[in-house]
């Protein structure tokens, strides 16, 4: 698909589009930034009539090439390495002395200034591993008073706690004021506890009979939910429900995805499958209704 082959013809129709964004992020997600880039050349080469996605690829794509020369240079190049890119990426910002606190400054200026969500989380991962005494304070600053998205508010969580930050900070997210632990803030989707990982293997485990395709979607769309809702009251009642609810969750992620990513699903027979009873349909409306919340916000673009 990405090859040499020449795809100025290929065509990027809008549900293409809306996959190629859900590709994007994941790779954005696991860090692997000289996918990123690849994928970026590879989209802007074909045809497509959402200029505003052109325009947010190519944005992009010219951020992470000055935010990444290595990597935009084809450093450490296309031969296979045992290092990861997030530690070649470490490697790449410790050695950068003393120019790395001006570095500093100006990814903490991104973080300010309130740039692109995209650069936003690529500002965070580089903040992760450089070394200057104010990116903490900063950080936790604008977690206090800053208007950031729920998701970057959650990368900033994970970005502390990598640094070694603790202690609790308070912050707004989705209309409440709620107290975050830093050191308790999962570093990645698979340290969320173990009901939480439950339920997006239930939603796998349907979609692979009934609806195969979405189950790429499906978890990709699950992780940004934990994101959004990390901290939150619905957070904490997830975790302290009972087993039944596994089910609850699930079938409200499977419906949302049917209906916001395919041409609909049968809400009755999504029920019936993952076993939602009249016991259970109120729970079930609770979670669908901050599924579709989370939708409204986030779905569209990504971010």
């Amino acid at each position: 698909m990405m090859g040499s082959l020449p795809h100025d013809n290929v065509i990027l129709f809008p549900k293409t589009v809306e996959y190629y964004q859900y590709e994007l992020t994941r790779l954005l997600e696991a860090e692997r930034y000289g996918e990123a880039m690849k994928l970026l050349v590879f989209l802007l080469g074909c045809q497509s009539d959402d200029d505003t996605a052109r325009e947010e690829w190519q944005s992009l794509l010219d951020w992470m090439r000055m935010m990444f020369p290595d990597l935009a240079a084809g450093q450490p190049g296309e031969e296979e390495t045992d290092e990861s890119e997030s530690e070649l990426l470490r490697g790449h910002l410790l050695a950068r002395g003393e120019e790395g606190q001006a570095y500093a400054e100006r990814l903490l200026e991104t973080i300010r200034s309130g740039q692109a969500p995209d650069k936003l989380m690529l500002a965070l991962d580089q903040l992760a591993f450089l070394e200057h005494d104010g990116i903490d304070e900063a950080l936790i600053r604008q977690l206090r008073e800053g208007e950031l998205h729920p998701l970057i508010q959650f990368k900033t969580l994970q970005t502390l706690k990598k640094r070694g930050a603790a202690g609790s900070v308070t912050l707004h997210k989705n209309g409440e004021s709620l107290v975050c632990d830093i050191e308790d803030t999962p570093e990645d989707f698979e340290r969320f506890p173990s009901q939480i990982q439950e339920i997006i293997a239930r939603v796998q485990e349907i979609s692979e009979v009934k609806h195969p395709a979405l189950s790429y979607f499906a978890s990709q769309t699950w992780n940004e939910f934990l994101a959004y809702i990390y901290g939150t009251s619905a957070y904490r009642q997830m975790l302290r429900q009972e087993a039944s609810c596994i089910d609850v969750w699930a079938a409200a992620l499977h419906l949302t995805l049917l209906e916001r990513v395919f041409d609909g699903g049968d809400r009755e027979e999504l029920l019936e499958l993952y076993g939602i009873t009249s016991d259970l349909i109120f729970q079930w409306e609770q979670a669908y209704r901050i599924m579709q919340q989370f939708a409204s916000r986030v779905f569209t673009r990504r971010l």
